[in-house]
């Protein structure tokens, strides 16, 4: 459904509007959210603000490549270097964001941020040794997880941010389940390495008999 969403979009843009331009708007979504979470302080009213800008920066993260394709002006080492290097600034600005609001412990945010990257360092090593690269595991990626926060942020927009007390101090609900959610991408980060590596020797070994 999503790929059909971002070809229509990609036919509909203008001439004008190049990949360039949407990976820069995908940014400014990022920035946007992150600065719309800590203004959070201040007034919930500033949510809605929050999970659209998250929204516009799925708009443009995931269109660029997209469009890039459907015009064939892909550029494989540049692209791919630029896309992914604006994507590690723009985590960082959500999820410090979202860590210095009142909806989400700073330390907790790390660590969601932390999970987030474990599974993208994992694509990128896998991508290099394998040639394989693989964005989405069980069904889970980059836009499941923003459609996550935003459905999270519309949530302690309409509910608050539903504090509880605890040994640590104030904790929230996301600030449990994130923990759990790191626990789960670790162990499942571990348990990839020794089948990954046995497939990729078994690979050495055939590409050596060969030669």
């Amino acid at each position: 459904m999503e790929r059909r969403l971002l070809t229509y979009f990609a036919k509909s843009l203008p001439r004008s509007l190049s990949p360039n331009h949407l990976t820069a708007l995908g940014l400014l979504g990022a920035a946007g959210a992150g600065v719309f979470f800590v203004a959070s302080v201040f007034s919930p009213r500033f949510l809605p603000f929050a999970a659209l800008s998250l929204a516009l920066n799925w708009f443009g993260d995931s269109l660029d490549g997209t469009l890039a394709r459907y015009r064939g002006i892909e550029r494989p080492r540049s692209g791919f270097f630029l896309d992914h290097s604006v994507d590690v600034l723009a985590q960082i600005l959500i999820f410090f964001g979202l860590g210095l609001s009142p909806y989400m412990r700073f330390d907790v945010a790390c660590l969601a941020l932390l999970s987030y990257w474990l599974a993208a360092l994992y694509s990128f090593i896998r991508a290099v040794a394998a040639g394989l690269f693989q964005i989405s595991y069980f069904g889970i990626g980059p836009t499941e997880i923003r459609l996550g926060l935003i459905a999270y942020t519309v949530v302690v927009w309409a509910l608050g941010p539903l504090r509880m007390a605890s040994p640590i101090g104030p904790v929230t609900p996301i600030d449990i389940i994130v923990p759990l959610i790191f626990a789960t991408v670790f162990l499942a980060y571990v348990a990839a390495i020794p089948p990954e590596a046995r497939r990729l020797a078994a690979l050495d070994a055939l590409r050596g008999s060969r030669d």
